[in-house]
């Protein structure tokens, strides 16, 4: 995390990105069609992709510790499940290639961010 100190969630690296993925995947999904199919990736690609940031600053609150590695191994699952909607909303035709391409390795880098944190939280705890 640096030598920055954190006051808050919002001074995390990680939740900085995941939020800003976050609001990226909002503006792509407002330009879903309107089919059934669509609409139900859209609502599961939605909120795995705000989940992301919301584990991070619920875990944050929570002291730190076990709660908060916890927290982050939940935010890491569901920038992987993000990832897969990613996939198949680009496979669909509901994603363009550039627009997949960009979020798609912001996620790839949130989910590296977040194991390197719960392994630094691990080997911390282990002491």
């Amino acid at each position: 995390m640096g030598s920055k100190n954190i006051g808050s969630y919002r001074d995390l690296i990680v939740w900085q990105k995941a939020h800003a993925l976050a609001k990226s995947v909002i503006a792509v999904c407002a330009k879903y069609p309107r089919n059934d199919e669509a609409i139900i990736i859209r609502k599961q690609l939605l909120r795995s992709s705000t989940s992301i940031a919301a584990n991070i600053a619920e875990g944050y609150g929570g002291n730190k510790g076990k709660v908060f590695q916890n927290s982050l191994t939940i935010a890491r699952r569901e920038a992987t499940e993000t990832d897969y909607w990613l996939l198949l909303s680009f496979e669909l035709g509901f994603i363009k290639q550039e627009e997949h391409a960009n979020i798609e390795s912001g996620y790839h880098e949130v989910r590296a961010m977040l194991s390197s944190l719960i392994k630094k939280l691990d080997s911390s705890s282990d002491c």
